[in-house]
């Protein structure tokens, strides 16, 4: 006999529950080049040369190249597909938004022409810079015959008394997707038994991202004797992050016909850090430089919630049998510390007709750590240090000026952070087309941006497997930057 429709909140659930896992940690620590697009078609290159707004998120250095004040804004059209690989089948969708990649404005506190003086000009920005995009529309789909996601809650809630169960896997129970043979006897090796006894199941998960992480910089900067160059940055970093999911199964084997499991997280933080830099000129045609970023400490709040419904064949009073449940929200406070990163930079610059640039940077994903005032992260910061691992981050673009017409070129490849096969994600790799048409006082950047890289997802943990899709993911990204010198 099936128990009696209830959901119960218990007082001390929160205790039982950490929404957060490594993988929070990696996604606010992994961010891309973006911003204006210029360093978009040049692949962000530019650690060695300046003069635009981008770099000052990467060597601020930069800023001592400007000659003149500017104005700018970078609005930016983008589309992503998604193709996901999951036992046989492939499923795509496709996402295409419009957002913001930068705005800024530089002023020249000291021009070159003021004076005599051994620093050329001291120049101060504030703005802001796209550092990475969350948004996607992701769909896994296929025909399963060695499991189910109900034998993850299964064997998550063996060894527990039903009231006692934490979320998701109450929620499993109370929709009847789960039942328990012994309500006495917890000695059983598997008390929990779930409604999917025979397999060959179809599964359908889909998964909508939203959001992004976005840095307003503040930065000063001068070039002293046309050798060299210092800046520093303070960056205040916006992160938000939304995800629904839903995940289906259907059989037509028993008299469960389908269940759903939705999931529902809202992520926003701020993250603060330091950024500092120097050029330097040995002669005229060469640049180099280095630059340092500090960890950015982030203070994230999350809200999240779930919701399972089933839905069975036998008819109840001639009704179909349908029983849903969910938990009231929950919010979670916590803090992430990303990695500090070291950049060095060499450009070469061939009179009035081109440059040619190339940035390394170098950033240890196993260094970003989570704390909390409410839960003990030693586990989740064991599990960051044990799966990711060192990033080695290469840019190199060129510029050809046909004056005033110019036309630019780069490529970018950011390694993989993990060392796992569990949710691992693959290296990004990317080119990028530019053109820009520049007057004395006006220019307007077109820039177009290509990349790749592949994402094992794991979809559940079944106990001695783990059932997971390979997604390959594509992004186009065209840029436009209308600017103004003065």
């Amino acid at each position: 006999m099936r128990k009696v429709i209830f959901f119960i909140v218990m007082m001390a659930l929160p205790l039982h529950i950490i929404a957060q896992t490594e993988v929070d940690a990696l996604r606010y620590s992994f961010t891309t080049h973006g911003g204006t697009a210029r360093y978009q078609g040049m692949s962000g290159a530019f650690g060695a040369l300046g003069a635009d707004f981008s770099s000052l998120s990467t060597n601020p250095a930069g800023i001592g190249t400007f000659k003149k004040s500017r104005v700018m804004f970078s609005p930016v059209f983008m589309m992503n597909t998604a193709d996901a690989s999951y036992h046989n089948n492939l499923s795509s969708e496709e996402n295409v938004f419009v957002n913001v990649s930068n705005f800024g404005l530089v002023l020249n506190l000291k021009p070159y022409e003021e004076d005599n003086s051994e620093w050329n000009s001291v120049a101060f920005g504030v703005g802001y810079n796209k550092l990475r995009n969350f948004n996607s529309d992701i769909t896994i789909s296929g025909y399963n015959e060695n499991s189910s996601m109900l034998d993850q809650f299964m064997l998550n809630s063996d060894g527990t008394l039903p009231d006692n169960l934490s979320e998701p896997e109450w929620l499993a129970y109370d929709t009847y997707l789960t039942d328990y043979a012994n309500t006495v006897d917890l000695s059983y090796t598997h008390p929990y038994f779930s409604l999917f006894p025979k397999y060959y199941v179809n599964q359908k998960k889909n998964i909508k991202t939203t959001g992004g992480i976005g840095e307003y910089v503040f930065s000063i900067g001068g070039n002293y004797a046309d050798v060299f160059q210092v800046g520093a940055s303070f960056g205040i970093q916006n992160a938000r992050y939304k995800e629904v999911s839903k995940f289906t199964e259907q059989s037509d084997s028993t008299d469960l016909a389908s269940w759903d499991f939705s999931e529902n997280i809202e992520t926003k933080g701020t993250g603060y850090n330091f950024k500092f830099g120097m050029i330097y000129r040995p002669v005229n045609a060469v640049r180099i430089g280095l630059a340092f970023h500090t960890p950015t400490f982030f203070k994230f709040k999350d809200v999240y919630s779930y919701e399972i419904n089933s839905h069975f064949r036998t008819q109840v009073d001639g009704y179909s049998d349908y029983h849903s449940a969910s938990n009231s929200e929950f919010e979670s406070n916590y803090e992430v510390y990303t990695p500090w990163r070291a950049i060095t930079s060499v450009a070469f610059v061939i009179g009035q007709y081109g440059i040619i640039s190339a940035d390394y940077e170098y950033i240890n994903y196993g260094k970003a750590r989570m704390r909390s005032e409410e839960y003990d992260y030693t586990d989740i910061n064991n599990n960051i240090k044990n799966l990711y691992k060192s990033g080695n981050n290469l840019r190199l673009g060129g510029e050809l000026r046909i004056a005033p017409i110019f036309l630019r070129g780069g490529v970018s490849y950011y390694g993989s952070p993990t060392s796992s096969q569990i949710n691992a994600v693959g290296a990004i790799k990317g080119y990028s087309l530019g053109l820009s048409l520049q007057t004395e006082t006006v220019f307007i950047d077109l820039a177009f941006n290509h990349s790749f890289n592949t994402i094992d997802y794991q979809l559940y943990d079944y106990g001695d497997g783990i059932e997971k899709s390979n997604i390959s993911i594509t992004e186009d990204m065209i840029n436009v930057t209308i600017g103004f010198k003065f």
